[in-house]
């Protein structure tokens, strides 16, 4: 069993790893990692994303559990993270940064790999994990910008929520997964030529995103914020998947449902959550290290996991 848990997550984390030392030995430029973060962003992801789910031999019914299972995990999650602000006095011009990273979940960049190795053996649990990742993503960029939103802002309505409303609507992520779900819906077949193109970029995906995240993390951020961004950041991986459990014992999910609906709630928070903090005047400094904490606390949690529900 320990040597299936390592070879699911060892690829994964010693991939970000790379990234981090690539940035730290100075052997590429920082520019080449925005760069490449930029690229599987805007093409590779979202190819990789289409791909998979609008090719998913799942019928919806499972699915649609397993999103359900994620989204309720939500609120009390959420409401934990809320006292936890109370509790450790977090100020309020942190505590919108602290909420959203205690919800926020990397399901593109870690959550997609993982459950691509922890379920090698079956070929269709990549599929089912970007179907079930499709209506998600939405879902946290909408509850991310409720929870950051100014609570006295100044000016009109439109004015204060154009551009968040603009950068979601425009999100690569979100829009691939709407392509995809209407491709498999209305069983949309593009020209071979297309899917082998989009495949190919898409099978860059995951190493670039992951490359990019590495690079992307900034451990010098850590000090002053370490308690409140740990509080959020094991709310984040741990919370997440203890309420999970309960839930999975109520839908009734099994199989390859049950572990990537618990993978998904163990993921840590989405790098995204410190660009859209930064963007909306949240405190990015505990944004950028729940990122960071939450990134390293998800690798044991992750392993507990797979060797929790592989018993």
């Amino acid at each position: 069993m320990f040597s299936t848990v390592f070879h699911a997550l060892a690829p994964v984390f010693l991939t970000i790893v790379v990234g981090a030392l690539l940035r730290r030995l100075r052997f590429l430029p920082a520019d080449f990692f925005a760069g490449l973060n930029h690229l599987a962003f805007w093409v590779c992801l979202p190819c990789l994303l289409f791909l998979e789910i609008s090719r998913c031999p799942i019928a919806g019914g499972a699915a649609l559990q397993t999103i359900g299972l994620v989204a309720l995990a939500m609120p009390p999650t959420l409401l934990v993270a809320w006292l936890l602000t109370r509790l450790l006095r977090v100020p309020p011009v942190s505590r919108s940064a602290f909420l959203q990273g205690a919800i926020r979940g990397n399901l593109a960049y870690i959550g997609i790999p993982v459950i691509a190795y922890a379920l090698a053996g079956n070929p269709k649990a990549s599929a089912l994990a970007a179907l079930i990742m499709a209506p998600l993503t939405p879902l946290y960029n909408v509850v991310s910008v409720m929870l950051l939103a100014p609570r006295h802002p100044a000016g009109t309505f439109w004015q204060r929520w154009r551009p968040t409303l603009a950068a979601i609507l425009t999100n690569p992520l979100i829009l691939a997964c709407l392509a995809g779900l209407a491709a498999f819906w209305w069983h949309i077949t593009l020209p071979t030529a297309v899917t082998r193109t989009v495949a190919m970029l898409g099978s860059a995906g995951l190493p670039a995103a992951l490359l990019a995240l590495g690079a992307s993390l900034q451990f010098e951020r850590l000090r002053e914020q370490f308690l409140p961004a740990s509080a959020a950041a094991l709310t984040r991986v741990v919370i997440g998947p203890l309420i999970g459990l309960g839930l999975i014992a109520w839908f009734g999910l099994t199989g390859e449902c049950r572990t990537i609906a618990m993978l998904y709630l163990a993921c840590p928070t989405a790098v995204a959550s410190y660009v859209m903090a930064d963007r909306m005047g949240a405190d990015k400094e505990l944004a950028s290290a729940i990122v960071v904490l939450s990134t390293v606390y998800a690798f044991p949690v992750m392993a507990g996991v797979l060797i929790l529900i592989n018993r």
